[in-house]
C-alpha cells in the first residue's frame, strides 16, 4: 500500500476513485471493485480528517484515516491519495482541485458516484466532473448509489445507527464488521485480579464517532487469528473509572497483549453499562454475558 499526500507525485497509471468514503459502506466498495478491476494501478482518493470539522463543526468520522487504509488495502486498493481538508482546500474551486489531481499524477480513469461534489460550496456536480475528464480525454464512470431498505447507503445513516448501538443494520450496510483499531495499553488491573477475566484495553480515538456504550459480543483479531469477545464500550462506574474507552475479555488467548496492535470487529449489543455493588456482582454478569457469546464459539476461524 502507498500513501501519497495529495501535492506529491506518482507516475503510476491510476485508476482513482473520487470521494471522502468515511464508512467504506457497499456503495463505496462497489466503486473501490471498479478500480481493483480496471487494469491500472487502483487507486482512492479521501481525506485525513472529517470536512465537516471545518464546514460545520462536526468533526466525528465513522473510521480513523489508519482504518479506512486497512479496509482498502483488504478490498485490494494499491494507492492512497489523501488531504486534510482545511480552509485553504475548502477555498479551491472544483477545477482547480481537478487540475493539481491531473498535474500531480497519471490518472487515466476515474470513478465516483452520482452524488459526488468538488470545490467551493460543492460548486462542481458529478456531471460537471465528467466533463471535466471527457475533455482531458480521461475516461470516466459515475456510478449509481447502492440502495439499502431505508434508502441510499449513506455515512451519516451508519453514524447513526452507530450511535443507537444498532450494530446487526451497520453491518448490514457495510463490507465487513464494523471495527475499531489500537494498541492495547495498560489499564485499571482489575480485570484479571479482581473480576477473573484479563482484559485488552485501548484508547478510543478522539476523531472517531462514539457508538452507543454497552457491552458488545465482539471478535478480537491478534496477529491474524480471530477469538471471540466481550468489549466494554464506555466508563466503568463499578470503578468509579467514567473514561470512555474499550476494554475487551478476549476468551481463549493465552499470552501478552501489551503494545501489540489489535482489531475488535462488533457484532452484537448485548446490555447497556450498570454500576454494580461489588465486584463480585460485576463478575456474575460478566459469566452471564459469556455463556451468551460462547453459544457462538463455532463461528471463530482463521482470518
Amino acid at each position: 500500500m502507498e500513501l501519497i499526500d495529495f501535492l506529491g507525485k506518482s507516475d503510476s497509471p491510476l485508476c482513482l476513485a473520487l470521494g471522502y468514503f468515511d464508512s467504506v459502506h457497499k456503495g463505496h466498495k462497489k466503486l473501490l471493485d471498479l478500480c481493483v478491476n480496471s487494469g491500472y494501478t487502483p487507486a482512492v482518493f479521501t481525506f485525513t480528517n472529517n470536512p465537516q470539522n471545518v464546514i460545520s463543526g462536526m468533526s466525528k468520522q465513522c473510521y480513523t484515516f489508519s482504518e479506512r487504509v486497512h479496509i482498502f488495502e483488504k478490498i485490494g486498493i494499491k494507492c492512497v491519495i489523501y488531504a486534510k481538508f482545511d480552509k485553504d482546500f475548502k477555498n479551491l474551486h472544483g477545477k482547480e482541485f481537478l487540475d493539481i489531481l491531473c498535474k500531480n499524477f497519471n490518472i487515466k480513469k476515474v470513478v465516483f458516484g452520482t452524488d459526488y461534489t468538488c470545490g467551493v460550496k460543492a460548486e462542481f456536480s458529478a456531471k460537471d466532473v465528467k466533463n471535466y475528464f471527457n475533455k482531458k480525454q480521461i475516461e470516466s464512470h459515475v456510478i449509481d448509489l447502492v440502495m439499502a431498505d431505508s434508502g441510499k447507503i449513506a455515512s451519516r445513516d451508519i453514524r447513526e445507527l452507530l450511535k443507537a448501538g444498532d450494530i446487526g443494520k451497520v453491518n448490514k450496510l457495510l463490507p465487513y464488521p464494523y471495527f475499531m483499531i489500537g494498541s492495547v495499553e495498560k489499564g485499571r488491573n482489575v480485570g484479571g485480579s479482581v473480576v477473573g477475566y484479563p482484559t485488552a484495553n485501548i484508547v478510543y480515538p478522539d476523531s472517531k464517532i462514539e457508538i452507543k456504550a454497552g457491552v458488545y459480543k465482539t471478535h478480537i483479531i491478534i496477529d491474524g487469528q480471530a477469538y471471540l469477545g466481550l468489549t466494554n464500550v464506555g466508563a466503568h462506574p463499578t470503578f468509579d473509572d467514567y473514561n470512555f474507552n474499550l476494554e475487551s475479555f478476549v476468551i481463549d488467548f493465552d499470552g501478552d497483549l501489551y503494545g501489540k496492535f489489535i482489531k475488535v470487529e462488533f457484532y452484537e449489543y448485548l446490555r447497556g453499562i450498570s454500576k454494580f455493588n461489588s465486584a463480585t456482582e460485576l463478575k456474575a454478569q460478566i459469566d452471564s454475558d459469556f455463556k451468551r457469546v460462547l453459544q457462538d464459539k463455532n463461528e471463530i476461524k482463521k482470518v
